[in-house]
């Protein structure tokens, strides 16, 4: 799934860039969004589950800018009993890369690993 998302002014440093920080944002919105296309997050909330951020990480390639609408493409990279692992590619311009981050979430309930619920390890 691609998700098109703006950089906006509150997104930027003084030099009109994105700072480094808000990047983890954008993956947020743009799994938000992964999500939405299999039920979304109230649907996991019914089913009793909640995701946790494990290990997150980020490589920046290119800047990106005041103005600039970034496509980010989300993509299990690996699914496991409990934890999900996303790559969410960033570009600006359909081909320039901007930034790859990875994020793997656990799936918790009650305060503890549970196992994936069906709807994040179903196909699209």
């Amino acid at each position: 799934m691609i998700s098109h998302l703006p950089v906006r002014p509150r997104h930027c440093d003084a030099q009109a860039m994105m700072h480094a920080t808000r990047y983890y944002e954008f993956f947020e919105d743009a799994f938000l969004d992964w999500l939405g296309a299999r039920g979304g997050y109230e649907r996991l909330r019914q089913e009793g589950a909640d995701l946790v951020v494990k290990v997150s990480g980020c490589e920046h390639h290119s800047p990106a800018r005041l103005g600039d609408v970034l496509a980010v493409e989300s993509a299990p990279a690996r699914v496991g009993s409990t934890s999900i692992t996303m790559t969410f590619t960033m570009r600006r311009g359909g081909d320039e890369l901007v930034a790859v981050g990875t994020i793997t979430y656990v799936c918790v309930r009650d305060g503890r690993a549970a196992p994936l619920p069906a709807m994040l390890t179903a196909p699209a």
